[in-house]
């Protein structure tokens, strides 16, 4: 038996709603999903368009389904507050005149704006067992409703309600506790949930409110002690889920995330030695957008008191003609490298930030970047597959910045071990045999996981345009790598390398050799 899954796509990355208190909604609950579905029932393409009994025999079937049977599990993106700390409203006239001071005054009225969620990704709501038997149909009928509602909670929220049923569902990050207490798991989450009962309840409501009796013309007429409402729909048929989150295994690699953002317009190409430079400008526009709330893993300014980790927020610019690439349009992007173990809020300011970005601009290029088609990769397999046969091996772009000068220990070459400690610094907080301060340790325990480095020179006149920051007394001495990295890390796993791998240089890409080319070099 398959399972079942609804996400909800925010095309604007932000989900703005309100709880019966007024206050701010972190994430849409599965009653307000059941309520959309309810709506898109009586007013959608499937509704029989009688008024008095809009809902047809599938549409009840599949309602009746989500009242008795709640979600196990859900899936929650990284959030952050579109203004956190900040009331912001909105002033309007909307028809309310009041008498004061013996005079009727048209007055504005204001509505709190800006009080949404930046989401870094769906909302989904998983059944591990989906419809059966005689049920069979509620999945196809679902797909239906959900395919008719234009939006969660605001309608300034819009919204793109998908089904999926059958294997492959994705990994919760709560799951529904049913014997959850008073006492609060931390990180859980509280949903209200309809039960039976409750799509009868919503239906009373609305036939209260609109199919009554009309009011007669002096009973309609407007008072000035008329102000705008809505009538709060009763919750006598709701129950309330606690969803406690998933402790889950972070994968091995450094960066677990990709965000792609296409670039749809330049004013010339970027050269491989400008790659830094554009990147800065990136990096400098999100960190503007989040100003001083801008979270240590997009800056890289931790407290004095807390250990850096070994990796951060990382971007770079991929040509679209790169081999490998999981998409082939041309179009060059912006790749935005997750590290492992980011904190969801801190994913969340990053996603917030990256959908305000339009323009890159250095005082060379001028870059314009689509955030409304952000595509995310699993930092996993980012890249394509290997060809059946071949070996693969990985070339750094465009270079690799040396982090520590180091001499030779013959017979390993400064440049070898320059790149065995430039991966160990990469890799630490994944393979703890690579974190030794030993260079020469280093090199042994990269090259005892079947890692092959093979460095050589790199001639630039410009050797300062490969990096961002450094000590002046230490001279910049970028080199080509190539390399086989074994069991190191998987074959599809993203990776850069360097001082700048944070900021446009030393992102591995990889290239496929046959086999038996691979034997005779």
């Amino acid at each position: 038996m398959g399972g079942l899954v609804i996400s909800a796509d925010f095309p604007l990355g932000v989900y703005t709603g309100h709880g019966p208190d007024g206050g701010a909604e972190r994430f849409p609950d599965v009653a307000r999903l059941f309520s959309a579905l309810v709506q898109a029932a009586a007013a959608g393409t499937l509704s029989t368009g009688d008024p008095e009994a809009p809902f047809t025999a599938e549409s009840l079937a599949a309602l009746d389904w989500l009242e008795e049977h709640p979600p196990d599990a859900l899936v929650l993106p990284g959030h952050t507050p579109v203004a956190p700390g900040v009331r912001r409203f909105a002033y309007r006239k909307e028809g309310v005149f009041l008498k004061e001071v013996g005079k009727t005054n048209y007055k504005v009225t204001g509505r709190p704006v800006s009080d949404g969620t930046a989401l870094g990704g769906p909302v989904q709501w998983v059944w591990d067992d989906g419809p059966s038997g005689t049920d069979t149909q509620v999945c196809s009928t679902l797909e239906q409703l959900c395919a008719d509602v234009p939006h969660l909670g605001e309608a300034s929220s819009p919204v793109r309600l998908t089904v999926h049923e059958g294997e492959g569902l994705p990994a919760p990050t709560h799951r529904r506790d049913r014997n959850a207490s008073l006492r609060a798991v931390p990180g859980a989450v509280r949903q209200a949930m309809p039960s039976p009962g409750r799509r009868a309840e919503l239906d009373r409501a609305h036939a209260a409110t609109t199919l009554g009796r009309k009011p007669s013309a002096s009973g309609d007429k407007h008072t000035t002690s008329a102000v705008p409402h809505a009538t709060l729909p009763p919750r006598d048929h709701l129950r309330s889920g606690i969803f406690a989150p998933v402790e889950h295994h972070e994968p091995d690699v450094p960066w677990t995330q990709v965000l792609a953002v296409p670039v749809i317009g330049a004013n010339s190409t970027v050269p491989e030695e400008r790659y830094v430079s554009v990147c800065v400008a990136l990096h400098r526009a999100l960190v503007s957008r989040l100003g001083p709330d801008a979270p240590p893993e997009i800056t890289g300014r931790y407290a004095p008191s807390v250990a850096p980790p070994a990796n951060r927020v990382a971007l770079h610019l991929a040509p679209g003609d790169l081999p490998n690439l999981p998409f082939s349009d041309g179009r060059d992007r912006f790749l935005v490298l997750v590290p492992r173990g980011m904190p969801g809020p801190a994913l969340g300011m990053l996603a917030s930030a990256l959908a305000g970005v339009r323009r890159v601009v250095t005082s060379e290029h001028q870059l314009t970047v689509a955030p409304e088609e952000i595509e995310v990769y699993d930092g996993t397999e980012f890249w394509k597959a290997p060809t059946e046969g071949a070996v693969r091996t990985w070339d750094a772009q465009p270079a690799v910045v040396v982090e520590r000068r180091l001499k030779s220990k013959p017979p390993i070459r400064d440049v070898d071990l320059a790149a065995a400690w430039s991966l160990g610094n990469v890799l630490r907080d994944v393979e703890p045999a690579f974190a030794t301060k030993d260079p020469v340790a280093r090199h042994a325990a990269v090259v005892e996981s079947g890692a092959q480095l093979r460095g050589r020179a790199f001639r630039t006149l410009t050797p300062t345009a490969y990096v961002h920051r450094t000590d002046r007394r230490s001279p910049i001495e970028p080199f080509r790598l190539t390399l086989t990295l074994s069991t190191a890390v998987p074959d599809r796993a993203i990776l850069a390398l360097g001082q700048s791998r944070h900021l446009g240089c030393g992102l591995l890409v990889p290239t496929d050799i046959p086999g038996s080319t691979q034997e005779r070099s």
